[in-house]
């Protein structure tokens, strides 16, 4: 008896990771320029908010294949390193799911591949040289459960009266150590119902 015991204590325990992912695409785009990927800084910076009268939006891409087939997300947090703010924080940044497949290469605003009304994360507006963390745990469960397939996150905002628009490196940038991460806490369920009635059957 003692051995099975031994066995049981060991199938049982559960199994926790964490993951730290950089994006396998990131782009921005501007409304006052319609026609142009990446219109300020090229590709190695993200804007999300309002500029004057422009808006700006970032798009963020993830390969989650590196969770294991069966794993519950306990967590996720998308951060981005704030390089920049410009202007007096108005409104607040939105997040969304991205509605359709795009490429960072050719992606503008005239082809926007829009995003989902809901769900939406709202959060504060981050300040200059500090990770910026928003917490997309529902967004990654989401993809991982299959409710929609995992086009990637997308930047806004809401609300803004005047400028107020910051700056982040993209996977692009030169500094690899603050480039955009997503940070997944996961959990695997040790023995299970089934595998624990078979046993003691035995």
């Amino acid at each position: 008896m003692k051995p099975v015991l031994a066995i049981l204590a060991l199938a049982s325990f559960a199994h926790a990771g964490t993951l730290v992912l950089i994006p396998i695409q990131d782009a921005y785009i501007c409304d006052c320029q319609p026609d142009v990927t990446n219109p300020n800084g090229g590709p190695s910076h993200l804007y999300h908010g309002r500029y004057t009268t422009c808006y700006d939006r970032s798009l963020i891409q993830w390969d989650l294949s590196s969770i294991p087939a069966g794993a519950t997300v306990e967590s996720a947090v998308m951060r981005l390193y704030c390089i920049s703010f410009t202007g007096t924080p108005s409104g607040q940044p939105a997040y969304y799911l991205i509605d359709e497949a795009w490429d960072e290469l050719t992606v503008t605003h005239n082809t926007d591949p829009g995003h989902l009304a809901t769900p939406v994360i709202t959060a504060s507006w981050p300040q200059p040289q500090t990770w910026f963390e928003v917490e997309v745990t529902s967004f990654v469960q989401g993809w991982m459960a299959g409710e929609h397939p995992n086009f990637g996150i997308y930047c806004t905002s809401t609300g803004c009266v005047s400028t107020s628009v910051p700056g982040f490196w993209s996977k692009d940038s030169d500094h690899e150590d603050l480039r955009p991460q997503l940070v997944v806490t996961y959990s695997l369920a040790g023995l299970s119902e089934s595998t624990w009635g078979a046993i003691k059957t035995e």
